[in-house]
C-alpha cells in the first residue's frame, strides 16, 4: 500500500520512528486532528498520541493549534522535507569537517608511534587477512611502501582496482613486472598500466591462467588461499608473509609464470 511506503520512507530517510511516521501521514491526509482523532484514524495507540504529536511538533513536522482541545496540523511536506534535507546537508558537512580535523590530530599524535625504531610489525612475520575491504587496505599499504621491486601475478582484482597505486609506485622508481590473465586485457585496454607498458615503464605479460595469484613487494608476499565459496561472499582469506625464505619461493614461482607468459 502507498500508505505503508510513505511510512517506510519517512522512517528510512527522515528520522521519524514508526508512530511518528504514521501520525504525520494521517495529519497530511486529514489536515487537522486532535490526539483522540489521531488514535481513531491511524495505527498510533491512544496512550501514545500526545507524545507522538509533541515529538512531531518539536521536529518541525506539525504545528499545534491551542484551544480547549489541542489540535495539530501538518507542516506541508514540500516545506519540511526540503528543510530536513538542507539541515541534514549542513550537519553532514559539519561532521565531515570534524572527522577531517580528528584525522589530522590523530595522525599528529600517532606520528611518534609510527616513526618508532621498533619494527612496524614487531616479531610478526605472518598475517591472515579476511574480506575484500581488509585485503584491499593491506594491498594498498604494500604498494605505498614498496621501494625496489613489484611483482604481480593477477587474475582480476589488483590491476583493475588499484591501478593508481601501482602507477604511483612506478613513478617513484619501483621496477614493476606484471602478469595478467588474458581475459583481463580487454578490461584494462585504456588503462595507465597498458600505457606505461607501451612506454617501457612497466614490463607486462599475459598468461592463459595460473593457479597462484600473488603480489610481491620487495621482501613481502600477499596471496589468497583458494576458497571459491568465500570468494563468492567477498570473504576469501589472504595471507601476508614477510620472510625472505618464503618470498624467494614465491619469486621462483613467479619466474616460472614469467617464462611461460607472452608479451601483452
Amino acid at each position: 500500500m502507498s500508505k505503508d511506503r510513505m511510512v517506510e520512507l519517512l522512517q528510512e530517510h527522515f528520522e521519524l520512528n514508526l508512530y511518528e511516521a504514521r501520525a504525520y501521514v494521517a495529519l497530511v491526509a486529514f489536515g487537522v486532528l486532535t490526539p483522540a482523532e489521531l488514535a481513531s484514524v491511524s495505527e498510533v495507540p491512544a496512550p501514545r498520541t500526545y507524545d507522538v504529536l509533541r515529538s512531531l511538533e518539536k521536529k518541525g513536522f506539525a504545528m499545534n493549534q491551542p484551544g480547549k482541545t489541542n489540535k495539530y496540523r501538518p507542516v506541508h511536506p514540500a516545506n519540511i522535507l526540503e528543510k530536513f534535507i538542507q539541515d541534514w546537508q549542513e550537519r553532514v558537512k559539519e561532521e565531515l569537517e570534524a572527522k577531517k580535523k580528528a584525522k589530522e590530530e590523530l595522525l599528529e599524535l600517532m606520528a611518534p608511534l609510527i616513526e618508532t625504531e621498533v619494527p612496524k610489525y614487531g616479531v610478526e612475520r605472518v598475517w591472515v587477512v579476511r574480506g575484500i575491504k581488509n585485503s584491499t587496505l593491506k594491498t594498498k599499504e604494500m604498494l605505498e611502501e614498496v621501494q625496489n621491486e613489484l611483482l604481480l601475478a593477477d587474475d582480476g582484482f589488483i590491476a583493475i582496482n588499484l591501478e593508481d597505486d601501482i602507477i604511483k609506485a612506478v613513478d617513484r622508481g619501483v621496477r614493476a613486472r606484471i602478469i595478467l590473465t588474458k581475459n583481463l586485457l580487454p578490461r584494462i585496454k585504456g588503462s595507465k598500466i597498458v600505457q606505461y607498458a607501451n612506454d617501457g615503464k612497466i614490463e607486462l605479460k599475459v598468461l592463459e591462467k595460473f593457479d597462484l595469484p600473488m603480489l610481491i613487494c620487495d621482501e613481502e608476499v600477499f596471496f589468497a588461499l583458494e576458497d571459491l565459496a568465500a570468494r563468492y561472499f567477498n570473504y576469501e582469506t589472504q595471507v601476508w608473509i614477510k620472510d625472505h625464505r618464503v618470498v624467494n619461493l614465491f619469486k621462483k614461482k613467479f619466474e616460472e609464470y614469467w617464462e611461460k607468459a607472452e608479451s601483452a
